[in-house]
């Protein structure tokens, strides 16, 4: 498939979240080098995979008819949605629907997406048989024979995107991300404070059954007292006579002792302890050349520090072509080749590809610390598609994207923040 005028497209789509805008460009890169009809997009609840599908249907709906299936609907109801989406015609119940768009489709190839597909369970063999391309968003695998393409979790850098407006330290940024746990929504929703106070313990209430018993038996003791108490007797009550006692005047003691300060009196220090800094889990993480599992990693202790400012941030000593990427222009692209989990890796890198003239830089992804390598700068995507044609055939077999150095700068100024705001 021709993907450079969606490339292009897809460059004027500021809305996307750095994650969302690789997911997209991945999915134009498989577009354009493999002959697939079936798309499935799994990710978790709250990953974004409503979001992607909207983008999906503008994005591709200058060279494709788009049908768009986002609610429930039986086998007849899905077949008049799409009959009237496609071509503004209602549908026939007597005919097989593939039957119906078949005798339909014109010059313009037909487009259906499908969110939420585990609702159209039902119909997925029908739509599968289908002349269009699909592109189906679940939690889990669905199709028989289709491509598969994970939405990771939201990174760093799109908290940072989506936080920006409530200018979060480091430290907040990192504990929001943690306890939304992969969801959107909630990683958009501010966090309750808790009360000081502990929740008041109530007695409960008795059981409607035991208080009847009591009744009962309170009922029965005053039968039997009135049945066998003797009549016109009652208890003796003995009488208290006052007796008269004479006034003494009594000296105020004078106390000459220091006056004892309770524990109680005392003042208690109820400043909080330091926030400990949250731990990310490990998630899905993007296609890389070369993977070391081998990475030995140094546990430093952390204490919370001010966020860094811009100023601190450029005068911190790059390691690798950081400074140069950061110059660039945001609107150009790169060529992503491989991200790497160590220095190791990026050194045999090195020595299979020489020829390249690679731009590298350091990430954090999910609380880890990886090497990605580019080719940049380029001032569109089909410039990059060129150069991507060119490279060795084993580095184009690992999946090489095209990528915004907007989304590169992101990344990078994401771990200088975060290494500026930890002391060395």
């Amino acid at each position: 498939m021709e993907t450079t005028e969606l490339q292009a497209r897809l460059a004027l789509f500021d809305h996307l979240l750095p994650s969302q805008r690789e997911w997209t460009e991945r999915l134009l890169f498989q577009l354009a080098f493999n002959n697939i009809d079936h798309i499935e997009a799994v990710g978790d609840v709250g990953s974004g995979k409503s979001t992607l599908a909207l983008t999906l249907a503008e994005l591709f709906s200058e060279q494709y008819n788009v049908a768009l299936l986002n609610t429930p609907a039986d086998e007849t109801q899905v077949a008049s949605q799409l009959m009237q989406q496609w071509f503004g015609l209602p549908a026939q119940a007597d005919v097989a629907l593939s039957e119906q768009v078949a005798t339909q489709s014109g010059a313009t190839p037909l487009l259906l997406i499908v969110d939420n597909t585990e609702q159209f369970s039902s119909v997925l063999p029908q739509l599968q048989n289908l002349p269009c391309l699909l592109f189906c968003f679940s939690t889990k695998p669905l199709l028989d024979n289709s491509l598969t393409l994970t939405i990771s979790p939201p990174t760093s850098a799109d908290a940072e995107y989506l936080l920006q407006a409530e200018q979060l330290n480091p430290l907040e940024m990192n504990s929001r991300l943690t306890e939304a746990n992969g969801n959107l929504h909630l990683l958009l929703r501010p966090a309750v404070a808790r009360s000081i106070a502990e929740p008041e313990h109530t007695k409960p209430a008795m059981p409607p059954f035991k208080a009847i018993y009591i009744v009962i038996a309170a009922v029965m003791v005053a039968m039997l007292l009135h049945f066998f108490w003797p009549d016109g007797k009652t208890a003796d009550t003995p009488v208290r006579i006052p007796v008269q006692v004479p006034a003494v005047t009594v000296e105020p003691e004078v106390n000459t002792e220091p006056e004892i300060v309770t524990e109680q009196d005392a003042v208690i220090d109820l400043t909080p302890e330091p926030e400990l800094i949250p731990v990310i889990p490990s998630s899905v993480s993007e296609p890389s050349v070369v993977e070391d599992t081998t990475t030995e990693v140094t546990a430093e202790p952390v204490a919370p520090a001010p966020v860094a400012t811009d100023d601190a941030i450029a005068a911190h000593a790059f390691k690798y072509d950081e400074a140069q990427l950061l110059a660039m222009n945001r609107q150009q692209v790169a060529l992503q080749l491989a991200v790497l989990s160590n220095n190791a890796s990026l050194q045999r890198f090195y020595k299979t590809y020489p020829q390249l003239d690679r731009l590298v830089y350091q990430r954090n992804w999910q609380g880890k610390t990886q090497w990605v390598i580019l080719l940049a700068p380029f001032s569109n995507a089909a410039s990059a598609n060129q150069q991507l044609a060119q490279l060795p055939e084993a580095l184009r077999a690992d999946g090489p994207f095209v990528k915004r150095l907007q989304a590169v700068q992101t990344e990078i100024n994401a771990l200088q923040r975060n290494q500026q705001s930890v002391p060395e």
